[in-house]
């Protein structure tokens, strides 16, 4: 005999399969909700990561261009450092050039010029410059043979000469005296390699000499450089 299901049981089935469905379908949502999660979680740890391989590559790319505008700092600073000062020899003065010349007359000398007292003259010294009185002036001298001073100027150039040692700068000649120096004529067969402004210029028999402060030179090649030698003491 066929049962015929009432009204009031039709809807108890159907609830249960509508809550079954239900069930099925938010846990889907659920599935699907988390994998999204952990897709869009992946996707950020790679841009993360790509932004630190991108960072990464950057700050190489910076560091490399400050190693490379140090190497050229570097070479700016060695061509600075390589640039070939030209020194014109062409002029017998050309070392002394700056310094006072000879006879030149002056109203003060350095401040921090000492005073020498020789032959009752008391002289001004200043850094190998001799400073000799005159009315209410000085003029600028070649030192007396024999005044001492405690000590030479920077630049001295030792010369030997038959085994004694002599210390020269713009044209004075030195020789170790106890604890000083002393001025001294200067040895034939001396060779320097500048004489003092002031110079004279002679020619004799096609032949060119310099004389200053009574000493005669005449020019010579040293090592493929003009030279002075000293020939002759006029004093």
């Amino acid at each position: 005999m066929t049962k015929i299901l009432s009204l009031v049981d039709t809807p108890k089935v159907g609830v249960k399969h509508l809550a079954n469905y239900t069930f099925t379908f938010l846990a889907s949502g659920f599935l699907l909700l988390a994998s999204l999660q952990v897709k869009a979680q992946r996707g950020r740890e790679h841009d993360d990561h790509d932004r630190q391989y991108n960072n990464r590559n950057d700050d190489r790319r910076d560091n490399q261009r400050d190693r490379d505008r140090g190497r050229g700092n570097d070479y700016d600073r060695g061509r600075r450092n390589d640039r070939v000062v030209v020194v014109d020899r062409s002029r017998p003065n050309w070392q002394y050039n700056n310094l006072p010349r000879r006879n030149t007359y002056i109203n003060t000398v350095p401040t921090a010029a000492i005073a020498i007292n020789f032959g009752g003259i008391s002289f001004r010294y200043h850094n190998g410059i001799y400073y000799k009185p005159y009315n209410n002036t000085y003029v600028v001298t070649a030192p007396p043979m024999g005044i001492r001073v405690n000590t030479i100027p920077v630049g001295c150039r030792r010369i030997v000469i038959q085994n004694r040692d002599y210390y020269y700068y713009n044209g004075t000649y030195y020789q170790p005296y106890d604890n000083q120096y002393t001025t001294v004529a200067p040895p034939i067969g001396a060779l320097v390699e500048s004489i003092p402004s002031g110079y004279e210029k002679l020619q004799i028999n096609g032949d060119t000499y310099y004389v200053v402060d009574g000493i005669q030179y005449r020019a010579v090649l040293n090592n493929g450089e003009i030279w002075y030698e000293v020939i002759k003491i006029n004093y």
